[in-house]
């Protein structure tokens, strides 16, 4: 197994766009509890033993863990899996406020390499109305802290389109972030998810969507800035200087096999999905008990791997090369579904270039809708 994806569903308190699989932690026995669960399913994986190419931990927040407990689990995840070497990408994510220098120097010794820092955004209002716990200045102390730490591969997320922000405080945030000089920039705009807590005052008309066309502005404003600013726009989201591209996401985009651990992990073999119990607590009761902690299995249909493929391969600006697409599959990319083709020509989001068909920016704007469309 090349890549493998860590979950810590653990947070200091639920944010109120979030739609991930994440709660407040309960106590620090149930941190344990999580980590000696965790490890048993890591080593009770029957995936052969291969060169690591990828490692991340995601969440929830990571780095809410200590870095012994994280360190613990890196162990594991090369003990099954071989060590991580310098060739190797090992993520974690992490959130302003919960590192220092110290915890920081101890989980680039342990193995660590790239640092993800969930940062949102460098405006005090705009985090305090997002649920965030930390303040600009400790997002910047952070990533200094994470340079001296020996971190050379970082990456910031930032949330664009948040009500009451307008353009200029957009700009603002991605004239800051460009000024620390991150390796990475993922910028991610703002979506109701269900049952979060900005859903329920959308719906209770507390909070105001930002306007799509403001919503546009934004993207192609943040499109001009970073590529100006040297970064290459490589996937709907994501932004990197040469050579610092996502490679763990970049696995996921490309359709390729993973293997996730944790409560709620994803993974994909060879046209076989599964996931595990979202509940931590029930992770943790299915591996105490000797059980598998998957709730679901399923053998995607060649439909789904087609679909996924073009879903996926939308997302990334350099698009789906046509050739390559139609050696794997049988089929050329246009003949799957051809009326969402049409419908994509007719309202002028496609581009076709160097045997590539690829969403232009509007499309890449709208690519979660858009791209539905071809949904088995």
């Amino acid at each position: 197994m090349n890549n493998v994806y860590i979950h810590i569903p653990f947070c200091l308190a639920k944010c109120g766009y979030c739609g991930f699989n994440s709660r407040p932690l309960v106590s620090e026995s149930e941190a344990g509890d999580y980590c000696q669960a965790l490890m048993k399913e890591i080593a009770n994986c029957k995936m052969k033993n291969d060169n690591l190419e990828t490692v991340c931990f995601g969440g929830g927040t990571p780095s809410l863990l200590s870095a012994t407990q994280l360190s613990e689990i890196l162990g594991a995840v090369q003990e099954k899996f071989g060590p991580v070497s310098d060739g190797c990408e090992t993520t974690i994510e992490a959130n302003p406020g919960t590192v220092d220098i110290y915890k920081l120097s101890d989980l680039h010794e342990a193995g660590f390499n790239r640092l993800s820092l969930g940062v949102q955004s460098f405006d005090p209002d705009l985090l305090k109305l997002m649920g965030r716990l930390h303040n600009p200045e400790q997002a910047v102390k952070a990533f200094y802290d994470a340079r001296q730490a020996g971190f050379r591969n970082i990456s910031l997320d930032l949330i664009f389109a948040l009500p009451g922000q307008g353009l200029s405080g957009w700009e603002d945030d991605l004239k800051k972030a460009l000024e620390l000089g991150p390796e990475h920039i993922s910028l991610y705009s703002l979506t109701y998810e269900p049952e979060t807590e900005f859903t329920r005052q959308k719906g209770q008309g507390r909070l105001t969507p930002a306007p799509e066309e403001l919503e546009e502005e934004m993207y192609l404003a943040a499109i001009e800035t970073m590529g100006s600013a040297g970064y290459a726009h490589y996937e709907v989201s994501n932004f990197a200087r040469k050579n610092y591209r996502s490679r763990h996401n970049l696995n996921y985009w490309v359709g390729g096999d993973y293997l996730g651990s944790g409560a709620g992990a994803h993974s994909h073999i060879d046209g076989k999905r599964w996931s595990n119990f979202k509940e931590a607590d029930k992770y943790i009761s299915a591996l105490t008990k000797g059980n598998s902690p998957a709730e679901m299995e399923e053998n995607l249909t060649r439909e789904q791997r087609i679909f996924e493929a073009i879903f996926l391969g939308l997302r990334m600006v350099e698009g789906i090369a046509v050739r390559e697409f139609e050696k794997k599959w049988g089929i050329k990319p246009r003949e799957y579904m051809p009326q969402v083709w049409r419908k994509l020509e007719e309202n002028y989001y496609l581009e076709k270039e160097g045997g590539r068909v690829r969403l232009n920016i509007e499309g890449l704007l709208l690519s979660d809708t858009i791209l539905a469309d071809f949904a088995p």
